[in-house]
């Protein structure tokens, strides 16, 4: 197990792009897409490799495949704040937009346990 997922270079194509080492923090090694994650599988995905993942389908398919040919090629999406990073992108036939989970850093537990505690 790895201790941090960390930012990667992207590839030029992100169509059913997922970051090189999501096997390493995957605790199913590879997700059901048809099932998904339950709750709690979805937490120990984050707290393997210390990050927060945000889920954003706000971006058209259209935008970036127009032609619906499965590249993607060129699209660079915008991450939600400079500390997030990207993980996975990809396309479901559920949604007419694309997927992207997004990754931020986990603060230290100590710190967390440090702002609960300020009023």
């Amino acid at each position: 197990m790895i201790k941090q997922l960390k930012r990667v270079d992207l590839p030029e194509d992100l169509c059913w792009w997922f970051h090189p080492d999501f096997n390493l923090i995957d605790p199913m090694s590879a997700c059901d897409e048809e099932r998904g994650y339950t709750p709690e599988e979805w937490e120990e995905l984050q707290a393997n490799s210390n990050i927060d993942i945000l889920i954003d389908t706000s971006v058209d398919l259209e935008e970036i495949d127009p032609n619906a040919n499965g590249e993607w090629k060129g699209f660079v999406p915008t991450p939600p704040s400079p500390e997030h990073f990207l993980m996975a992108s990809f396309d479901t036939e559920h949604l007419d937009s694309a997927v992207f989970w997004w990754a931020k850093e986990r603060l230290p537990h100590s710190v967390q346990q440090s702002l609960k505690e300020v009023p």
